[in-house]
């Protein structure tokens, strides 16, 4: 890594997942953009300096932490849909414990 080309071509290539990411505000575009990424991390083929190796190792990381929450948004959401409906019924049913013991005494 020690050609400067390939310095100022990663550079650039970092800049611009890091606009692309930053603007995106679709979950596919932004699954793709990740997935991308993760593809250019990988291709690495020459040697990365210590330091630099650690984020890179890091941002691979995040990035699948990334994918795997996109990925599994909608059991998210369906646990989350539960929980609130369960919830809800259980406080429904009470409220309505509450009201016919107010009706049995007669107020």
């Amino acid at each position: 890594m020690t050609d400067l080309a390939s310095y100022i071509v990663i550079r650039r290539t970092y800049e611009n997942f890091k606009n692309e990411l930053s603007m995106c505000y679709n979950v596919k575009e932004l699954k793709l953009k990740i997935q991308k990424f993760l593809s250019f991390l990988s291709s690495f083929d020459f040697e990365i300096e210590t330091k630099l190796k650690e984020f890179v190792s890091k941002q691979k990381e995040i990035a699948k932490k990334l994918l795997l929450i996109i990925n599994i948004r909608y059991v998210i959401i369906f646990i989350y849909k539960y929980i609130v409906n369960k919830l809800l019924s259980e406080l429904i049913n009470l409220i309505n414990v509450v009201l016919r013991e107010l009706n049995y005494r007669g107020f």
